[in-house]
């Protein structure tokens, strides 16, 4: 994976580690702007469009508006598959992120897998395994 630069947003970063994960962390609301700086970013091209994986630490979340909810359920999603890795989320946050993922599959079809974790450790172990399997499906 090619080094990237964190990059900042609002009070919110995303950086990278491997293998290809991009790590959101939220700190506040989600602005408008907030939303199309993410929604304006490509996806990573370490997985050749076949997949993404995501780790979204929503342990600072502020929530977000509905114009910058409806902005990031309409984003393009080029890739086959997103795996999703939620981290400290609470019961409500829980709710509204299914939601949100139910939105974008019925936008861009099933294409969001997602999971809610305690830690970043266990999230992480999870986009791993769903690589691993993603990749040895693809060698079938």
């Amino acid at each position: 994976m090619k080094k990237r630069e964190p990059i900042h947003f609002g009070k919110h970063t995303l950086s990278f580690e491997e293998p290809g994960i991009a790590v959101h962390v939220y700190r506040g609301p989600i602005s408008v702007e907030d939303m199309r700086i993410l929604v304006d970013l490509p996806d990573m091209d370490e997985h050749e469009g076949k997949f993404q994986l995501g780790i979204y630490d929503m342990k600072e979340f502020g929530g977000l508006d509905a114009a910058a909810r409806k902005m990031g359920a309409n984003r393009p999603r080029p890739s086959g598959t997103y795996y999703a890795a939620y981290v400290g989320a609470t019961f409500k946050m829980r709710v509204v992120v299914s939601l949100f993922m139910r939105a974008a599959s019925f936008l861009h079809g099933q294409k969001n897998i997602s999971a809610f974790f305690e830690d970043h450790e266990s999230a992480r172990a999870w986009l791993i395994t769903c690589r691993e399997k993603h990749l040895a499906a693809e060698m079938k």
